[in-house]
């Protein structure tokens, strides 16, 4: 292994949705391969940490878990709800953009995705582009090699600093092809941001892509920051993520989104809040899931 690891969130994102492909029978988003992905210590790290946090979680809930098991899972269900959201959420909407045309989809951040390598049967119709940090891809694909996984032929992984390099000079040193329409993800991204750093990444992308690409982003409400207003649940995650240096900074007021993304030349498509979210994905299961009260999921087009 290399020295350095991939974020905190990354490994956790794909644990959350390892454990609920592994344990759960109703499933809201199928990830067989992120739970093997993980190494075990990794794992087991992570299950400790969540068994001792869901009482700050959950204070009311977590008094009814009788043993560490049942303490595991409750964790799981209050912190996976908006990760399998998102990512069924993504899916989908590719799905229809590949019907309409779209060869081409960008991962910005893309972590520990796995979509490449479970979804073999695109490979003549889709371009995948993976951009992340050098170190985390060098460790995402040491992960891989030890499931015997090889990269597949339509994906392409671009090393990319956020902070320091440039989207399009990026992407202009790959395949991608700027004339094609392109299908982007930007996933548990935009609160980590400057609110000034997610417009301009959204201009950039404007302009290096055809009319008719799309792109998906999930972001806070305005409310997640208020102490007042705030869940049990988006007080855990901002305490947790500002102690590993990914502080959430960055929220949107859902009501004017719509407004801001046109001033930068986009078309709001679908712009589901908690409830939305709640019906589309968790009404049928039974698992115990259920949608963030903060989290909101995009979906633009130009």
């Amino acid at each position: 292994m290399v020295n350095r690891n991939p974020s905190g969130t990354a490994f956790m994102m794909a644990f959350l949705r390892g454990f609920h492909a592994v344990y759960d029978n109703a499933k809201i988003f199928n990830d067989p391969l992120a739970y093997d992905l993980i190494p075990e210590e990794v794992r087991e790290a992570f299950k400790q940490h969540l068994i001792k946090s869901v009482a700050e979680m959950a204070p009311e809930l977590a008094k009814e878990c009788t043993d560490a098991a049942t303490s595991l899972r409750l964790a799981v269900r209050i912190m996976a709800g908006p990760v399998l959201a998102r990512a069924r959420f993504v899916e989908e909407r590719l799905e229809e953009a590949i019907r309409k045309g779209i060869r081409q989809y960008i991962i910005l951040g893309a972590g520990l995705d796995t979509f490449a390598y479970r979804r073999l049967d695109l490979t003549d119709r889709l371009q995948v582009f993976e951009l992340d940090l050098p170190y985390t891809q060098e460790i995402k694909c040491q992960l891989l090699s030890r499931l015997n996984l090889e990269k597949p032929d339509f994906l392409h992984y671009i090393p990319v600093d956020f902070t320091k390099d440039n989207l399009a000079s990026a992407l202009s040193e790959s395949k991608y092809d700027s004339g094609q329409m392109s299908f982007f993800s930007w996933m548990g991204v935009t609160h980590y941001l400057p609110n000034e750093s997610v417009l301009s990444t959204l201009k950039a992308i404007i302009r290096l892509s055809s009319s008719g690409s799309e792109i998906v982003f999930d972001y806070y409400d305005k409310s997640a920051f208020d102490p007042d207003k705030g869940s049990n649940r988006i007080k855990y995650i901002m305490k947790n993520t500002k102690a590993i240096g990914e502080t959430i900074i960055t929220g949107f007021d859902p009501s004017k989104l719509s407004m801001e993304l046109a001033l930068l030349g986009l078309r709001l498509l679908n712009n589901l809040g908690p409830e939305e979210i709640q019906q589309k994905y968790f009404k049928e299961c039974n698992e115990g899931y259920a949608a963030s009260e903060h989290v909101h999921l995009a979906h633009a087009t130009w």
